[in-house]
């Protein structure tokens, strides 16, 4: 399917190369849609063996969607953990809950996967498409808006006419700013800081979250059986001592806060830190323009959830303009943005209050409420209907989603 006539340069411009606009630009393009990615970053060549901190739990639902877009085959074996159960517990008090997938028939929870893995796998994609141009280190600078089109000119004077932009490039987007759509932001006044650590004992493919009282500290199992990638939210001050401390004193402090649950931490990569907060755009959409992940919203990283929201967002919309073009439609104009944004915006804003809500209970240093939530966590934990819609939920296998995001059985 080409949609596209002589007038428009492209059907759809996405500008943002990472994971979400990369897998929404394979969408599309798998479609047949005609498709320009500007991304103002250089495209990173040959980058798999490098050791990257940063990693995303994915769902089934994000997997499937990774499959439709045709990354996930181009994933390598070695990029990929499974994590097949997971345990969470209070720093104050007894109080645990355990998830099993096996529990609900299914091999595994989701897989423990590098950001630059997935994006070297959706790049290999894009450049197969013969509908869809990508440009590395290109950036906005003005769009404009016309009778049936929209047009968006770069720094480095290039110019591109369309029916549709979609802002793929993150929480500091410089589209949505072009745009002029508010983005409602909450700084949380913390820090996270992540890295690789090896540890003493292997961690079974189990995802470990403790809830201390500065923030959770998390170890999500990599490939090695002995190695996890370790995000610790805390205070920034706090975080920031760790990571000016040398590696015996990091090791030391985080097998301490971890209840040395996994042993001693025998050594570890570089730590990085990134600032948290959660923030809402006041709308996904004007006439011609969609917001999809971090240029949308951005949530606390306690659950590991803010990539798979964004992939249901990069499903959702794709889906939209697909069978919209299909039916010989406008993809840009208002009305149908405005499905996307009905889909979309409700389910991400009650994620984000529901994390953020999260939050603040297992901080909360009240006598009463560190009782209440032990006493909840077990509670939970005893009621396996109880855990089970939590678990299918989690791991994206609800039945309200995008069709690209349904697992087949």
């Amino acid at each position: 399917m080409t949609a596209v006539d002589d007038k428009f340069d492209a059907d759809v411009i996405v500008v943002g190369g990472g994971i979400i606009g990369g897998t929404f630009a394979c969408l599309l393009g798998q479609a047949g849609l005609k498709v320009i990615l500007l991304d103002a970053g250089v495209r990173q060549v040959n980058s798999l063996k490098k050791v990257d901190a940063r990693v995303f739990a994915i769902t089934l639902a994000s997997e499937q969607i990774l499959k439709k877009a045709g990354a996930w085959q181009r994933l390598q074996k070695e990029d990929i953990a499974y994590f097949r159960k997971m345990h969470v517990w209070d720093e104050d008090g007894l109080g645990a809950i355990n998830f099993d997938s096996a529990s609900i028939c299914q091999s595994t929870m989701g897989y423990i996967i590098s950001h630059q893995a997935i994006v070297d796998a959706l790049q290999e994609k894009l450049l197969e498409f013969d509908n869809v141009r990508c440009l590395w280190s290109v950036s906005p600078a003005y769009i404009k808006e016309e009778t049936d089109t929209i047009v968006l000119g770069t720094e480095d004077g290039l110019q591109f006419n369309s029916r549709l932009i979609v802002a793929a490039d993150g929480h500091n987007s410089k589209l949505r700013s072009l745009a002029n759509i508010h983005y409602q932001k909450h700084d949380y006044k913390q820090s996270a800081l992540g890295c690789i650590v090896t540890t003493e004992f292997a961690h079974g493919e189990i995802a470990r979250q403790r809830f201390l009282k500065r923030g959770p500290l998390a170890f999500l199992p990599m490939r090695d059986s002995h190695q996890s990638a370790i995000v610790w939210s805390s205070s920034p001050d706090h975080i920031q001592r760790l990571r000016e401390f040398d590696k015996s004193a990091f090791h030391f402090e985080l097998a301490e806060a971890f209840a040395h649950e996994l042993g001693e931490i025998k050594a570890s990569t570089e730590r990085t830190v990134f600032p948290l907060s959660r923030a809402q755009a006041d709308t996904y959409t004007k006439s011609r323009i969609a917001l999809i992940g971090d240029s949308a919203h951005t949530v606390h990283p306690l659950a590991g959830l803010g990539a798979n929201l964004g992939l249901l967002d990069a499903a959702s919309l794709s889906e939209i303009i697909i069978d919209t073009c299909r039916r010989g439609r406008d993809p840009g104009r208002l009305q149908v943005l405005r499905r996307y944004e009905r889909k979309r915006k409700g389910e991400n804003k009650s994620m984000m209050y529901l994390l953020d809500g999260l939050k603040h209970l297992f901080e909360n240093q009240f006598q009463s409420v560190q009782w209440l939530r032990n006493f909840g966590l077990d509670t939970v934990d005893s009621l396996p209907v109880v855990k089970h819609a939590i678990l299918k939920r989690a791991m994206g296998l609800e039945t309200d989603l995008p069709a690209v995001a349904r697992r087949r059985y």
